[in-house]
């Protein structure tokens, strides 16, 4: 995300959408009765006196909606916007009407607000920083599978390649579909290094398949060993990526980006929960109590139980932050965003026991 102007003393701030993780700290900040400025297509009616038979024509326009809705697909990367009309050129738009636009990647929004709390500040200024951090790519190997996660901050991005190589019995050619496999998947990866700030490339599986893999591209991409890490698991698939999410070995680089992030903090929340230490805490009055005890180092919220309530949450979030805590958002989508949510959608490591 790029910040052009942020200026909360007239309640303006204007961004430019520059990646698909900036939608999801975007849908945490815009909320009913927001005033978003941007450019959007609208379709115009042609005038009486043209022929009915010609379509209308949709031309591009700048409107500024009243939001009465905004809706955050993380499994489709899209962000719909829908309000009524205040803003824009009344030769082409009706001032009152309705009208739904998308945010996506290249998007430039003013975002007006009556006031613009803290916490809304702070997430601006988090997906800014977030641009700046480096992703990983995860590929799970098996004979003729392999499942690509992508770790974004929002989320874990999943792409599945397959080849069918033959049994091991099936000698004729199959030397030659293994080598088109790995050929494919390299390629793909590549693919995605193109376009993604990638750190890291861990390739992982419970065989040899990694091995050969690894070997492969050595010989006909060395530019891509330098970044790439193997690891050994025991599962296939996407549990296999997260597998690799929660091993220590590759930590030192997944703890800059969130959604890796995110699971390790609930994995050593339900550990805390399981041993009985009374350092995991879930439950919004025993976790205002220990934040207002200063007891409270990292709350885990989920998005979507955040947006319900943000006018108490925001409060408490406050306080934690005061009191050197940390606050952190979870997308309810991931794993460790479903994990929270069965929690109730609010839950805290602390610093001692309540």
């Amino acid at each position: 995300m790029k910040i052009s102007a942020m200026n909360p003393r007239v309640g303006v701030v204007k961004l430019r959408i520059e990646n698909l993780d900036d939608l999801w700290y975007l849908s945490t900040v815009v909320h009913r009765g927001d005033l978003v400025k941007t450019k959007t297509e609208r379709r115009i009616k042609a005038k009486e006196d043209i022929e009915r038979s010609k379509k209308a024509e949709r031309k591009t326009v700048t409107v500024a909606l009243r939001v009465e809705k905004a809706d955050f697909k993380s499994d489709s990367d899209t962000y719909r916007i829908t309000g009524i009309i205040e803003e824009g050129p009344e030769d082409l738009v009706s001032i009152g009407s309705h009208h739904t636009f998308n945010v996506e990647k290249g998007s430039e929004l003013k975002i007006i607000k009556d006031r613009w709390s803290k916490t809304e500040l702070d997430r601006l200024r988090e997906a800014e920083k977030a641009a700046l951090r480096p992703k990983i790519l995860v590929t799970v190997v098996d004979e003729g599978e392999a499942t690509f996660g992508l770790i974004r901050e929002s989320k874990t991005e999943y792409f599945e390649l397959s080849k069918l190589i033959g049994g091991k019995y099936d000698t004729k050619g199959r030397a030659e579909r293994k080598t088109e496999f790995y050929s494919d998947a390299i390629k793909f990866m590549k693919e995605i290094l193109e376009r993604e700030k990638i750190a890291a490339i861990v390739v992982a599986g419970a065989g040899f398949e990694k091995e050969h893999l690894y070997r492969f591209m050595s010989e006909k991409y060395p530019e891509l060993r330098e970044k790439t890490a193997l690891e050994n698991i025991g599962s296939h698939g996407r549990n296999g990526v997260q597998e690799v999410l929660k091993r220590a070995g590759v930590r030192k680089v997944l703890d800059e980006i969130t959604s890796a992030r995110d699971m390790q903090l609930m994995q050593e929340l339900l550990k805390e929960i399981g041993k009985g230490t009374g350092l995991g805490a879930y439950g919004v009055k025993d976790i205002r109590n220990a934040a207002n005890s200063g007891a409270v180092a990292k709350l885990l919220l989920c998005d979507d139980f955040f947006l319900k309530d943000r006018r108490d949450l925001e409060p408490l979030m406050e306080t934690v932050k005061t009191l050197n805590g940390e606050v952190h958002l979870i997308n309810h989508d991931t794993e460790a965003g479903r994990q929270l949510h069965s929690l109730g959608g609010i839950a805290a490591l602390l610093r001692y026991p309540i």
